[in-house]
């Protein structure tokens, strides 16, 4: 996961700020325009590389962003702040779920011990996976027209496993996560990776992601990429891919 509100970093909004403040989980906000410059328009790309948080699966809702810093008794604005500082050594596997917990707490100033820690992952674990089914029906449409599909996403073990465990998976044909490659976006070695997993150079992939430093590292390698902002404007932008959905 890449940070959403709560801390001053990467462009993030002072409306995303506030709603953390009311007790939502932090979100990224839309970045501005829908499709990032095609890199290649002539060559067909034979892979739909997709980003998991913020495109197959929605923002947390407000509830499930609450529940967090209300188990550690702390007020939202305190908790994410903290929750995102040690975030990418979980998402590729350098801290484990007790290390990252336990860093949150102390952090924090709140004690820790392994029934607290069950508790955390499993809060957490609810607050990624409300999927957005628009973006799935896209997805189950590509599947569908025989497009390979692959999931591209900075997740921990955890999260990597319950993705694996859902239905809606199989429509990928591979399925890549920080935790298992030891890299997290928009780092260019992972994008790397995937290519070579894959078999394919970095012009037959296209790339949706809802952060643009993601898409931008992978336009930096050729690879074709989609700022993803919603369903209906993603599909409207694969509609004009090579690779994409037909016209209706």
């Amino acid at each position: 996961m890449e940070p959403r509100a709560g801390v001053p970093a990467g462009g993030r909004s002072r409306r995303s700020g506030e709603r953390a403040a009311r007790g939502k989980a932090p979100h990224r906000p839309a970045a501005s325009g829908t499709a990032a410059a095609p890199a290649g328009r002539g060559r067909t790309a034979r892979w739909v590389v997709f980003d998991y948080a913020g495109v197959i699966s929605l923002p947390p809702p407000e509830q499930a962003g609450a529940l967090l810093p209300r188990t550690l008794d702390v007020a939202p604005e305190r908790f994410w702040p903290e929750y995102w500082a040690g975030r990418r050594d979980y998402d590729t596997g350098d801290a484990d779920a007790s290390r990252f917990w336990s860093g949150v707490c102390a952090r924090l100033d709140r004690a820790f011990d392994p029934d607290l820690l069950e508790v955390l992952v499993a809060l957490d674990l609810r607050a990624w996976t409300h999927l957005n089914h628009d973006t799935v029906a896209v997805l189950e449409e590509l599947a569908g027209a025989g497009v390979p599909l692959a999931l591209l996403s900075n997740a921990p073990v955890e999260l990597a496993r319950l993705i694996d465990g859902h239905p809606w998976a199989r429509l990928f044909r591979s399925r890549f996560f920080s935790a298992d490659l030891r890299l997290a976006k928009p780092d260019p070695r992972m994008f790397r990776q995937v290519c070579e997993r894959l078999g394919a150079d970095p012009g037959d992939l296209l790339f949706v992601d809802d952060r643009e430093e993601n898409v931008r590292a992978a336009e930096a390698l050729g690879i074709e990429s989609v700022l993803f902002t919603d369903a209906p404007r993603l599909r409207s932008a694969l509609c004009g891919a090579p690779a994409g959905l037909p016209r209706a």
